[in-house]
């Protein structure tokens, strides 16, 4: 992983300044990945693109905030900036602080990661619950994304087990052919076939 240097970034409401890492490379390696996309890499963090103001507690995005680069060892004094949790997540799409259809993906992945239970045991299915706010998200997830490209595959085939829609997991599944996804299908496919709808790590 390389690091540049630190970014201060300035919430729009109340122009509070932030720390955010500037993450100039990395990789997965010791990586530990899920079914749904989700994964924890030590050397790949997972940079957030909204943040909630620590003083005014406004949701915004860092693409669209005042922002600087710094060598000041004074910003480490800064809070930083962090992924906003469930609600956060939950209000930021309630309140549409996104502004296409893209963003609007980005947070209800990130929403549908934060409810997944995910065991960090191989082989093993933590408990898995789907209640309305959880089926909401993951409907509107689904029709956000675009089945004919093909990249989207894995992921709605997912949503569709997540949410107990096993002929529907399989039909998508057979459409991902890609070599480098082979081990990843086989391992949905298996929980598929078992009746399994929470998420697994992959091995």
């Amino acid at each position: 992983m390389i690091l540049g240097h630190p970014l201060i970034v300035y919430c729009p409401g109340c122009n509070t300044p932030h720390m955010q890492m500037n993450l100039i490379s990395g990789n997965t390696f010791g990586g530990v990945f899920w079914s749904d996309g989700c994964s924890l890499s030590p050397m790949l963090p997972d940079i957030p693109l909204f943040t909630r103001c620590t003083s005014c507690n406004l949701i915004f995005s860092l693409k669209r905030c005042k922002q600087t680069e710094s060598e000041d060892e004074e910003v480490f004094k800064m809070p930083v900036v962090v992924q906003p949790d469930i609600n956060g997540l939950a209000e930021a799409l309630t309140l549409k602080v996104h502004q296409s259809g893209q963003e609007e993906i980005y947070l209800r992945i990130r929403l549908w990661w934060a409810l997944n239970n995910r065991s960090f045991n191989k082989g093993e299915i933590g408990h898995h619950i789907v209640d309305q706010a959880y089926r909401d998200n993951a409907i509107r997830l689904l029709n956000l994304l675009d089945v004919e490209n093909k990249e989207n595959l894995l992921t709605i085939a997912e949503l569709y087990r997540n949410l107990g829609e096993f002929d529907k997991c399989s039909k998508t599944l057979s459409g991902v052919t890609e070599k480098h996804f082979e081990n990843h299908v086989k391992q949905i496919k298996d929980a598929c076939n078992r009746g399994l709808s929470a998420v697994v790590r992959l091995n």
